[in-house]
Formats: C-alpha cells, structure tokens, sequence
C-alpha cells in the first residue's frame, strides 16, 4: 500500500477543511468599525467674539483762542483837511460857490459850516492864490477852524471859532492900532503888525466866535479889501 499517496491526500483534506472554516469565520465575525472623533474648525459665525480693546483715548489737542478784536481808538479831536472830505461834492449850485479853491475845498467849506457851531467864512480871492491847508477841530473847549492861502511870497492865515480861550490880549496882541476894519459882515479892529506888511484884523477875540485874519507881505489895501470880502457859508 502506498502509504505516500494516502498522507498526501489526508494533507489536501485537511488543508480545504481549515479553509471552508477560516472562510465560515471571516463571514460570520463583522469588523469593529473604527471611527475618528474630529473636532470642527470653528467658522466666522460660530467662533466666540473677540474683545476689543478700547483705543486709548487721544490727548485733544489745545484750543486756539484768539486775540479779542478791538475797536479802533478814535482821536481824540477829529480833523477835517479840505480836499479829503467825501461829501458833500460841490457844484456850480453849490452853497460854498463863492470860497476861493477847488470843487473838493468848496465842499469843506459847506461841511465845515454845518459842522460847527459858529458861523464860517471862507475868502473871495483872485486868481493866483491857492488855499494851501484847512482844518476844523470841536474839543469840549468850543468848535474853532484854521485856513491857509498863498499866492507866491504873500499868505493869509483865517481863525475862527474857539481857536483861543486864554484872553483878548494873547489872541490879539495889537502891535500897532490902526482903526476898524471889515471882516465879511463883521466888523474888527485893524492892526500893523511890526514885521513889516504884516496886517491882522481881529473880531471878538478870546470868545467862542472869535474871527482873525493875518496877512504877510500883503499891501493894507489889498489885506483890508480881502478881508471885507470873507463870506459867510450858510448851513444846509
């Protein structure tokens, strides 16, 4: 008996029973299915808010205060120079037609006149005189005017008004007393000053409407005839 032939097939019996049982086995037994525990990513809307850190406040800058604005200090006496003023423009119908000078003097005149509280003359010159400077002031003291002509080496110098308070005797010195004399519609005493043809007239010096007139190297016929043809202004 072959003894070889029967081990080998109990061998190969063997072999297909353990792999119909390895098969009965692995059909019978389910896997343990293994599984991952992941934690989500958390998104935008899930995630927990962020505090925020309050900006540290700004030091405020510093406030700019300005200067006060001050009103202009006014002078103390206003002065009005004939030819500066605005108003009122003078014209062949103006009521200062008469006074020697230009459109713009005439019209000092006529402010001057309404201005003032006495009554202002202005002179009636010919030609070849020129009304050099003009100003009118009114302190507490009283309202007074100065007018200034020249005609080559001859002036006249007009004063009215309030121009000197200190007495007769220091606004009219009377050098020489000559008699009286016309100042417009005034009448005045007559004086030859001692620097040669130098004349004045004074009415009512030392008042409030005190009226002077001084001539250098002006004839005392041509002074007194100047002198009588001062015109009063009228007020508007």
């Amino acid at each position: 008996m072959n003894h070889r032939g029967l081990r080998a097939i109990s061998f190969v019996g063997i072999a297909l029973a353990l792999a119909l049982i390895g098969a009965a086995c692995s059909s019978d037994v389910q896997p343990t299915p293994t599984s991952a525990v992941q934690t989500p990513t958390p998104t935008a809307a899930t995630q927990a808010p962020a505090t925020a850190t309050p900006p540290s406040e700004a030091t405020p800058l510093a406030t700019f205060t300005p200067w006060p604005t001050l009103p202009p200090t006014p002078p103390p006496t206003p002065y009005h120079t004939p030819g500066k003023t605005a108003a009122p423009s003078a014209g062949p119908t103006s009521p200062a037609q008469f006074c020697y000078g230009t459109a713009k003097n005439q019209a000092f005149f006529v402010k001057a006149a309404n201005a003032l509280k006495f009554t202002v003359y202005c002179a009636s010159l010919t030609k070849g005189w020129s009304l050099t400077s003009g100003n009118y002031g009114q302190p507490k003291a009283g309202d007074w005017l100065t007018i200034n002509y020249k005609a080559g080496s001859a002036t006249l110098a007009v004063k009215e008004g309030a121009f000197c308070l200190s007495g007769a005797s220091a606004c009219a010195p009377k050098d020489h007393a000559i008699g009286s004399a016309a100042f417009g519609n005034l009448s005045g005493a007559l004086d030859a000053l001692s620097t040669g043809l130098d004349f004045a007239i004074y009415v009512s010096p030392g008042t409030t409407h005190a009226y002077q007139i001084v001539g250098h190297n002006v004839s005392q016929s041509a002074f007194v005839s100047i002198a009588a043809a001062m015109k009063a202004v009228p007020k508007t």
